[in-house]
């Protein structure tokens, strides 16, 4: 089961690599895409960088403002905690970047990891609820392929009942549990553990601020996109970055191999190909966005990790 956990998502990532290949193959100009990164404009590229972080800033922000209730942890050690997380995403199998976020939290702060957990469950929680938002703009603004309709409805969907299910474990906590204890025990134990880390919904006004936050957040990140796009002179309309955000955001979502690889790069050249470009430039762009992504977060984690003190191996037995 253990081996299957970790092959399962590279042969998930080799399948979108070939997907990827049937797509772009076909008389695929490597000069025409090699000049997509000749012509970068590097200011350009250097505030889509910076909106990036002002997004990840307000990520923070958000994770402590949702913690609060339970205990005012400082922006340094969330900030580490995160990127540390994201690393672990980045380069180890079995998507353990959460669950390390909040190993390396409840150790250095001395809470309940468990809590930690729960706060992380929200946290992406209004994450999807803010981009799929988006996408029921986008419905609106311009046409879209059926399937990325439905695929986006579906996805929408099961974060809306993940929301309701909190809301539910906060304000009805004992019927909850035992609703889910008719399923499984452990799981009721489990869920139990982490409800305190919910504290974030007693309040309207708190909720309203935290919706703010991830709306916000968003918002900067699609704008980064289009930024991108622009340093390599590519002018579309803006609603175009969100729909690639989008789409990459649910690349993302895909179990696949450590990185994301195939799945990201495969969204979103599709939907650059969806919005008229040259598979040239998808396929190019691809490779940028994912790299001024990946390469500043896993060194910054990887930096995070020396400086805290701990080490992968250490990270590595949360898989156990």
């Amino acid at each position: 089961m253990k081996k299957l956990k970790i092959i399962l998502p590279i042969l998930i990532s080799c399948l979108f690599i070939y997907l990827i290949y049937l797509v772009v193959a076909r008389n695929f100009d490597f000069v025409k895409a090699g000049r997509v990164f000749c012509r970068i404009n590097y200011f350009y590229l250097f505030i889509g960088f910076l909106a990036t972080v002002v997004a990840f800033v307000i990520r923070v922000i958000r994770w402590q403002s949702i913690l609060s209730s339970t205990k005012k942890i400082g922006m340094r050690r969330l900030t580490s905690s995160f990127l540390i997380g994201l690393m672990v995403n980045n380069i180890l199998p079995a998507r353990i970047g959460e669950f390390a976020r909040a190993y390396v939290l409840g150790e250095k702060e001395k809470v309940s990891k468990s809590l930690i957990f729960a706060t992380i469950i929200l946290e992406r929680t209004l994450d999807g609820l803010s981009v799929f938002a988006f996408l029921a703009l986008l419905l609106f603004i311009s046409p879209m392929p059926e399937n990325i309709k439905r695929t986006g409805i579906l996805i929408a969907g099961a974060y809306f009942l993940i929301l309701i299910f909190l809301l539910l474990l906060k304000t009805h906590k004992v019927w909850t549990i035992k609703k889910v204890e008719r399923i499984s025990f452990k799981l009721s134990k489990i869920i139990e553990s982490f409800s305190e880390g919910l504290s974030a919904l007693n309040s309207k006004r708190r909720f309203l601020l935290l919706s703010f936050y991830s709306i916000l957040s968003w918002l900067i990140a699609g704008f980064s996109i289009h930024l991108f796009l622009l340093s390599i002179g590519i002018c579309l309309p803006l609603h175009i970055a969100y729909f690639v955000l989008v789409m990459t955001v649910i690349g993302v979502m895909i179990p696949a191999a450590p990185g994301y690889i195939g799945t990201f790069h495969y969204f979103c050249i599709l939907a650059l190909q969806i919005a008229g470009q040259e598979k040239e430039v998808a396929a190019s762009f691809s490779i940028l966005l994912y790299l001024v992504n990946f390469i500043p977060t896993t060194l910054a984690g990887i930096a995070c990790l020396f400086f805290e003190g701990l080490s992968l191996s250490k990270i590595l037995t949360l898989k156990k």
